[in-house]
């Protein structure tokens, strides 16, 4: 099998050659040690180039819109605004922290023009990241979900909050929007050619508890989400759930939308891979539970494969699943603690699967 055939076989709860392994590329750091540079920005070619060269089966490439990735360069320290009317501080790569977002009140939101959403720049990543796949590597097109664009770039947590009981109807307005935006964008996507699943990042959970009650969770956000999950299942594509935190209380609700796979497990917030993989078995791939705040920042490479280990015997047993970290490689961590997770999935991750 070759990479996207590995990848999409795990998505659809099969059996592939082996697990695949795929991530999030979050490091400067990386870049330069695998590709001997960096760049300014985020972007398909670079992104593409590193996935193959470390030996992943997957690449995140997020459409040109993605709120927190710039479009274009900033100095350190800088203040700007992004097509969402979103401001920020350029602090970080590539995702940056809003200080100021665009809709406090309905007025707000009736003067308030969402970005277009075919653009053309809208699909750059994707076209660049198609054009230097070499190695069929598997393309995971990125956008934010909807609770996330509301409680972190279009409003803020507070204002939502507020919101969700003075004027429900605007939330409501503001989703279906951002749920039309997504699918009219997705579209553009698949246009471009070879891409192979989409990912929904929407972050419902904290380290402890849900963000939200889940009651206004199930209430506001839970039909959006599913909105967008079969939006995108029309092009013929499987959907990934990017949902980090602890989400027990609502996991249920979001599974049953029909996502296809849910990453990244999160070890840290307490979600445990087994019972997830037993108690859904059939119905999604978990992807992740590599601990990336402890076990590879911390650790020794033995500590890597051990950890590795203990997740494929968890949820490599009958297919679907795909190992990952349990959010990104980011610059904490050692290049050699990099190495040691991909190399260790290679090793002891083939089917039939034998731990």
């Amino acid at each position: 099998m070759n990479s996207r055939q590995r990848i999409l076989a795990a998505l659809r709860c099969q059996v592939p050659d082996r697990v695949p392994v795929c991530e999030y590329l979050f490091s400067p750091k990386l870049q330069k040690e695998i590709l001997g540079y960096t760049t300014e920005l985020y972007d398909g070619e670079s992104q593409l180039k590193m996935a193959q060269k470390l030996g992943l089966d997957c690449v995140w490439i997020p459409i040109n819109g993605f709120c927190g990735m710039e479009e274009t360069p900033h100095t350190a320290g800088s203040k700007y605004s992004d097509e969402w009317a979103v401001t920020y501080i350029k602090n970080g790569w590539p995702i940056m922290v809003q200080t100021e977002v665009p809709i406090k009140t309905r007025s707000d939101w009736s003067n308030y023009d969402m970005p277009e959403p075919d653009a053309p720049y809208r699909t750059n990543m994707i076209r660049d990241a198609v054009k230097a796949n070499e190695s069929n590597i598997a393309i995971n097109v990125g956008f934010l979900g909807p609770f996330t664009m509301m409680y972190w770039y279009l409003m803020d947590l507070e204002t939502l909050a507020v919101t969700i009981y003075d004027d429900p109807d605007l939330v409501r307005e503001m989703c279906d929007a951002y749920t039309q935006w997504v699918i009219q964008c997705a579209k553009l996507a698949v246009g471009e050619g070879e891409i192979d699943c989409f990912n929904i990042s929407d972050d419902w959970g904290g380290t402890r508890s849900l963000l939200f009650s889940p009651k206004d969770l199930r209430g506001f956000f839970l039909k959006p989400f599913g909105d967008i999950v079969r939006g995108l299942q029309a092009f013929g594509k499987p959907v990934i759930m990017h949902n980090d935190g602890r989400i027990w209380d609502v996991l249920d609700d979001l599974v049953d939308t029909g996502i296809n796979a849910y990453h990244p497990v999160e070890r840290g917030a307490g979600m445990d891979l087994k019972t997830i993989k037993e108690k859904y078995a059939g119905r999604i791939c978990p992807i992740g539970n590599v601990n990336n705040k402890t076990t590879l920042v911390e650790g020794t490479p033995a500590d890597v494969e051990r950890e590795v280990i203990e997740c494929l015997k968890a949820a490599a047993p009958g297919g679907g699943y795909i190992l990952a970290s349990d959010h990104s490689f980011h610059d904490d961590i050692p290049v050699e603690n990099v190495y040691a997770m991909i190399e260790a999935v290679k090793k002891f991750g083939g089917y039939p699967f034998k731990l």
